[in-house]
């Protein structure tokens, strides 16, 4: 039996694990809440009332943030600061006192 014949029968016996998150299956849905300034809180109550999802507040602001960081899309803006191009070393004792 062939290397890739052991692996085709394993993975026919295998079962698929199920999704990571309750939220998985309205990923899309709760995204686009979010763009249109949608709260968790809203969020959650809705996903409770048409959809018979129940899950916390903190449950799906993770959910977001978890695949903001994947997507590589920043949470938040940081400013800017500006980097200092010249660094002056000062003494750290005065000694001609």
């Amino acid at each position: 039996m062939s290397l890739e014949q052991k692996i085709a029968d394993f993975l026919a016996q295998a079962d698929a694990k199920p999704a990571p998150s309750k939220l998985e299956p309205y990923a899309d849905l709760v995204h686009s809440l979010r763009q249109r300034r949608w709260t968790y809180r809203q969020i959650a109550s809705a996903l409770k009332d048409q959809f018979g999802v129940g899950a916390a507040v903190s449950t799906i602001h993770n959910f977001v943030k978890v695949r903001a960081k994947r997507k590589g899309v920043p949470m938040a803006s940081t400013p800017e600061f500006p980097i200092p191009t010249t660094v002056t070393k000062r003494p750290r004792f005065n000694l001609d006192a």
